[in-house]
Order: structure tokens, then C-alpha cells, then sequence
């Protein structure tokens, strides 16, 4: 009778281990791990998600335990659309925006579900909140958005190039904010005898006509506008700017990476690791609107001796001090 008891007892015990394994998780044991659905371009630099994972770290997060990233990538402006509608669509927690485009799309996509921008740029500009101090909206966050470095690059451009009077700036005419930065540079080119022309890049075939437009225009030096796409290009970029002899003065210390000249910007990474500790107040019940957007102290001014020497180029004394990020 003992032994027969013993088999039904181990019967049933794998009979309700076998329940289960088919029964549905519930809701509140699937959201139990709170998600986050972060959002970059698709060439993004990995060091940018990896200083946002240290910022959690040290807060004491680890993707997989106590929270877990589902991430998503895009190229083009209109690809971040349907990327936001299929995270809403799954109930993520927070949604990770990792540029404008990305932002932009979030905010458009929902007004529930909270919004955190890593370095994202001029979010009052975009319509993302509606001050840096008290945001109004769903949205929070960092930003990179530094546009007195605008008249900054011109003025180093000025020094740097014997008779510079005709500058070219690429940006990509669907980002709203591009427009605001390309009146920002004629504002302050106008003070420094430069006239400036506009090279509007939307998709990667735009941009080796770009350059036939900035060589008939008789462009003597090359800038960019903080744009996701306009980044996702940095490679054909430095690679066009090298092959006209254009000199230029980018936003980041990426381009310079890729090949580019010099770059002149905020660093990212701050902004990134920053943005871990709006997630833990967003988790700890901190209402978006009411948390101030951060904007960078950091800033990296980067340059590269070999595409100086190929231009014959050399920094004066006083500009060469100010880098910090030597490129090879």
C-alpha cells in the first residue's frame, strides 16, 4: 500500500509540475521585471549603450534580473515610427529614446508611457517638452544641445583656413531643429564674413551630390547640424569632405573616428550614463513632467594629425592646447 501511495504522490507531483509549465503567466508576474524599449540608429557607437549600462549598474540595475532592454534600431526618420508602435503595442515600462528621430517618434507614438532621452538634441526646439527646467510632458532626460558651439566651429574654421568666406553645412531638411541651427550659423557666420550654404541630406544617396553642390558654391570648409541621420552618414562624410579638400569641423568626436578632421562637441557618453537616473526615478514613481532635463559639462574638442597633414593644415598654438582627443 506504501509503494502504491508513493507512485500516485511522484504522479501528482509531475502532474502539477507539468500544469505548470502550461499555464499562462499572469500579468502581474510578466511585469513583475519592469522593460525598457530603447531605441538607437543602427550604426550608433556601442559605447553609447555601454556607459548607459554602467549608469544602471551603479544604481544597482542589471538587464535580465531587475529590469530587461529590448532594443531596437533604425536608419531613416520614418523607420523610428513603427519601431515606437510595436514597443507601445507591448506595454514596455519606459521607452529609451537614443536621438531626436527616436524622441520624436516616442512622443508621437504615446503621451502615457515615459519617454527618456539619452543626449538628445534641442528637445524644447522639437516640441518634446516645453522647458528644460519643467518639462510639461511625458518626456525627460538628457541633451546634448550646446548651440554656442555653432559660432565656435566657424570661428576655429576662420583661423584654421586662409580666406575663408563660404562655409557649407549639412543637414537633413526633416528634422524641424535643423532649420534652427542653419539660422543660428548664418547669424553668426554674417559677424565673420562668411556666407553659408545649406546641404540637405536625406537618405545616403544625397550625399555625393551634396558635395558637387558645395563645390559649386565654392565652399572653402565643411560643418554639420546635430542630426541622427546626418550622424548615421559620418563615414561618407569625412570620406567626401577628404576627397574635395573641404576641411571640417564636425559635432563629435565620432566623425573624427571615421575619418573626419576635427570635432568639436558635448560628450555623449554623459549624457548616457546620465539618463540611468531618470529610469530609477521613473521606476521609483517620479512623474516625468516634473523632472528637469540635464544638459551637458562636458565638452570634447578632437582632432585627427593625419587628416591635418593631408590637408596641409596645421593648428595655431592656442587652438592646438584646447584639444583633447588626439585621432591618429
Amino acid at each position: 500500500m506504501s509503494i502504491a501511495l508513493g507512485r500516485l504522490e511522484v504522479l501528482a507531483g509531475l502532474l502539477g509540475a507539468t500544469l505548470l509549465v502550461l499555464s499562462p503567466v499572469s500579468a502581474d508576474t510578466a511585469q513583475s521585471v519592469p522593460v525598457l524599449g530603447y531605441v538607437a540608429a543602427r550604426n550608433a557607437d556601442p559605447r553609447r549603450l555601454e556607459e548607459f549600462r554602467k549608469g544602471l549598474a551603479e544604481l544597482g540595475y542589471a538587464d535580465g534580473k531587475n529590469i530587461r532592454l529590448d532594443y531596437r534600431e533604425a536608419v531613416l526618420d520614418n523607420e523610428y515610427h513603427g519601431v515606437m508602435a510595436e514597443l507601445v503595442g507591448s506595454k514596455v515600462d519606459i521607452i529609451l529614446a537614443a536621438n531626436i528621430a527616436a524622441a520624436v517618434a516616442a512622443a508621437k507614438a504615446t503621451s502615457s508611457i515615459p519617454i527618456v532621452m539619452l543626449a538628445v538634441n534641442d528637445p524644447v526646439g522639437a516640441g518634446l517638452v516645453k522647458s528644460l527646467e519643467r518639462p510639461g510632458t511625458n518626456v525627460t532626460g538628457t541633451t546634448m544641445y550646446a548651440p554656442q558651439l555653432i559660432g565656435e566651429r566657424l570661428r576655429i574654421l576662420k583661423r584654421l583656413v586662409v580666406g575663408l568666406d563660404k562655409v557649407s553645412m549639412v543637414l537633413n531638411g526633416n528634422n524641424a531643429n535643423n532649420a534652427a541651427q542653419f539660422e543660428l550659423a548664418r547669424s553668426e557666420s554674417h559677424e565673420l564674413g562668411i556666407e553659408v550654404q545649406a546641404l540637405d541630406i536625406r537618405k545616403p544617396a544625397d550625399v555625393d551630390p551634396a558635395f558637387d553642390k558645395a563645390v559649386a558654391f565654392g565652399a572653402k570648409a565643411l560643418i554639420n547640424a546635430v542630426d541622427s541621420f546626418v550622424n548615421s552618414q559620418r563615414s561618407a562624410l569625412a570620406a567626401g569632405a577628404a576627397k574635395h579638400k573641404l576641411p571640417a569641423l564636425y559635432t563629435d568626436v565620432e566623425y573624427v573616428s571615421a575619418g573626419g578632421l576635427m570635432g568639436l562637441g558635448p560628450g555623449h557618453f554623459e549624457g548616457y550614463r546620465g539618463a540611468a537616473r531618470y529610469v530609477d526615478r521613473i521606476l521609483h514613481g517620479e512623474n516625468p513632467p516634473d523632472l528637469p532635463v540635464s544638459g551637458p559639462t562636458q565638452f570634447t574638442f578632437s582632432a585627427s594629425r593625419s587628416a591635418l597633414k593631408k590637408l596641409g593644415l596645421s593648428l595655431p598654438t592656442d587652438i592646438r592646447a584646447r584639444v583633447s582627443d588626439w585621432v591618429d
